[in-house]
């Protein structure tokens, strides 16, 4: 493959980048066009297209898509959002131009054309990153260059993918920053990053205050003098400390050795102490 570096605009790529298939601009019908099946972009907002369908309402579609002919229809290659206006304004056909694309073209082209327009959520980039990557056997490096983009970038896009799945549907929705969500993987375990994630939601945490608080949550127990190492935790008893942080979202640590111990809450503030003792009494801290 000849190297190319795709920062320099999805016109330049559609118009140098492959065969021209057509260079006239055809009306096609809506129902013979197929989104792109390598989008990544999961979610189109039902109130963003219904703009777009005012603005064809009212002029027309300005721009022509891009499709590239599959079997007894097309599937679209830049311009999905103006298909799916014109699919909510029933109109039976659209102006297209017909481009000659593989599959890598297709991804390259899907990516590009979303990151320009910020049209994706972090998971969304992060996802096509890494499908990017896999499918062309690049390094992050190598992808970074492709796509004007420097290293560090992809590679704090590809670490959101390290996050729980719940976790990352929250950042997919919004609920959590992608500054958020760098925060929470200073923290190694699952089940605090969702007990952190849930109060980034229920308290309004900034994300310094996660970045704190993600410190401090990574940082050993606080010990009275010298110790011994802490012995082998049963399944049941880590098990137990796993509902415990979730149920409390703070860190708790759970010490059994035959049958007595210690529980250790952690808390790191007076209002996270405040809170904490409002979940274990049930009512406000007086």
């Amino acid at each position: 493959m000849v190297e190319r570096r795709l920062g320099r605009g999805l016109d330049f790529l559609l118009s140098g980048a492959a065969d021209v298939a057509s260079d006239e601009v055809l009306q096609i019908e809506v129902g013979k066009l197929r989104p792109n099946p390598f989008q990544p972009r999961r979610e189109f907002r039902p109130e963003e297209l219904e703009e777009l369908a005012a603005s064809i309402r009212e002029h027309g579609v300005l721009q022509p898509i891009v499709v590239r002919s599959a079997g007894d229809g097309y599937e679209v290659v830049a311009g999905e959002r103006r298909w799916r206006a014109c699919v909510r304004l029933g109109m039976a056909s659209i102006p297209a131009l017909v481009r000659t694309a593989d599959d890598t073209q297709m991804l390259e082209w899907a990516l590009v054309e979303n990151i320009q327009r910020q049209d994706l959520n972090a998971i969304e980039e992060a996802r096509a990153y890494q499908a990017y990557m896999q499918r062309l056997d690049l390094t992050q490096e190598q992808a970074a260059q492709r796509m004007g983009k420097s290293r560090s970038a992809v590679a704090n896009l590809v670490r959101l993918l390290d996050l729980p799945a719940d976790v990352q549907e929250l950042v997919s929705r919004g609920t959590l920053a992608m500054g958020h969500a760098r925060a929470l993987l200073a923290i190694p375990d699952a089940e605090a990053q969702r007990a952190l994630a849930r109060r980034v939601s229920d308290e309004t945490l900034s994300v310094r205050d996660v970045e704190r608080l993600a410190r401090a949550w990574s940082d050993p127990p606080i010990a009275s003098g010298a110790t011994a190492p802490a012995p082998e935790q049963s399944a049941h008893m880590q098990d137990l400390e796993r509902r415990l942080t979730d149920r409390l979202g703070t860190r708790v640590s759970v010490r059994d050795q035959a049958g007595s111990g210690r529980i250790t809450i952690r808390y790191y503030s007076a209002a996270d102490l405040d809170r904490v003792i409002e979940l274990l009494l049930d009512r406000p801290a007086t």
